[in-house]
């Protein structure tokens, strides 16, 4: 009996490490003094992206800047290919979405001028990356893409505004896996310490970043 109450302990143990090993967070951001590059968290009620600067991100690591070269920016996300280019909100795709592995999408929006100005509604955080983290974000957003046989993004459409577009991205959709959980993973890769297991709401994400940025909305 003992033997046995070994072994379930041991189980149990081994379970909860395997369930907690995509929520640790990987490193540390660089010190304050470090710190160089500039983006945002914009958070849109249910969803939120990245704004990352169009002129520091290396083309080689991350193609997508090539195709909007008159851009200051980029907002980038990840999310259910099917819920994600409706124009409309049907609970019978958010379930779909929600329960079933579903195809996915990567939504890039190139624009101009202010954060602020071109998302006058949505929730804004700015952050600031040292040069090796953001590297390491640019990595992490470009290995979301589903490249084709010749390495181009396959662009699937228009995106929902502004000068965006939808592109396929390798990645499956389901619950827990959604898209606030990809943004945290993204933050989390270049050193922020966030766990995307408690980041699955966009209200969550962004309080939880404020204590590393500045939030300006």
């Amino acid at each position: 009996m003992r033997k046995q109450s070994s072994l379930c302990l041991l189980l149990l143990l081994f379970l909860f490490v395997l369930a907690s090993a995509g929520c640790a967070p990987l490193q540390q951001v660089s010190p304050e003094s470090e710190k160089k590059i500039t983006l945002y968290l914009v958070g849109h009620g249910w969803h939120t992206g990245i704004v990352i600067p169009a002129a520091v991100i290396p083309e080689h690591l991350l193609p997508v800047r090539r195709f909007y070269n008159e851009y200051e920016y980029f907002e980038l996300s990840w999310g259910d290919e099917e819920f994600f280019k409706s124009n409309e909100f049907k609970i019978s795709i958010l379930l779909k979405a929600a329960l079933l592995p579903s195809a996915s999408v990567m939504h890039v929006v190139g624009f101009n001028g202010q954060v602020m100005d071109y998302f006058p509604i949505s929730d804004v955080i700015r952050l600031s990356l040292a040069d090796q983290n953001f590297l390491m974000l640019c990595e992490f957003i470009s290995n979301s893409f589903d490249y084709g046989q010749q390495g181009e993004m396959v662009n699937l459409g228009l995106g929902l505004y502004g000068d965006s577009h939808f592109y396929r991205a390798h990645e499956k959709y389901y619950l827990p896996k959604t898209c606030n959980v990809w943004t945290a993973k993204a933050l989390q890769r270049a050193g922020y310490p966030i766990s995307p297991c408690m980041a699955k709401r966009s209200e969550s994400l962004l309080k939880r970043m404020e204590k590393f940025g500045e939030r300006l909305r």
